[in-house]
């Protein structure tokens, strides 16, 4: 008998987005839907503006590894258009991508953001989403990562019970408007796609 499949999932973006707390919210909702899941370390300067990514593999059986092999990834979720480039080689042929329009010049020589568009919408299965234009609409500056999470969501076996749950909990100690509010990103996000799909 074959052992049971990896998937991989890559989140990248830069310091102060909320990388770790979206890797922390995916790891928590794979594991309470009964699959093995395994967190890397996050890769690159943490501190606010610095490239950081991390790494989360699961499976139904057990795991030794959280690293991902380049060109394995199943669901890369970038907040950075710019960083989503960084970390496209990871995905596999019919990999899923997430993004961010909305780019966060950190560096000198950022290229033309035309062009980078460009680039990921020359990815198969990518999916951007102006996450400035949703959290205006939401009211909720921050709604863009949880945005993003709600449609990369599609691409996992979770239930949205288990999703509203995790979220609810990540965020219940900053009170109920918080949650309400990362909780309606998360809704919009995953309304954005019809389909549900296996990762």
């Amino acid at each position: 008998m074959s052992a049971p499949r990896i998937h991989g999932i890559v989140l990248s973006g830069v310091g102060g987005q909320g990388v770790l707390s979206l890797a922390q919210i995916v790891l928590e909702a794979l594991r309470r839907s009964g699959l093995h899941a395994l967190q890397s370390e996050i890769h690159g300067m943490s501190q606010r503006g610095g490239s950081v990514h991390a790494q989360v593999c699961f499976s139904e059986g057990p795991l030794t590894s959280p690293i991902i092999d380049e060109g394995s990834a199943d669901l890369l979720i970038a907040l950075e258009p710019l960083e989503a480039l960084r970390y496209v080689s990871m995905l596999r042929m019919n990999g899923h991508l997430v993004v961010s329009e909305e780019p966060q010049i950190n560096m000198e020589g950022y290229p033309p953001i035309d062009d980078v568009y460009a680039a990921l919408k020359a990815v198969r299965g990518a999916h951007l989403l102006d996450t400035e234009d949703l959290a205006r609409r939401l009211s909720h500056k921050q709604a863009g990562g949880m945005a993003l999470l709600g449609m990369a969501s599609r691409f996992l076996p979770v239930s949205p019970e288990v999703w509203q749950d995790v979220i609810t909990q990540r965020f219940e100690a900053k009170g109920a408007r918080v949650t309400e509010k990362n909780l309606e990103a998360f809704q919009a996000g995953r309304g954005l796609i019809q389909e549900t799909v296996g990762a």
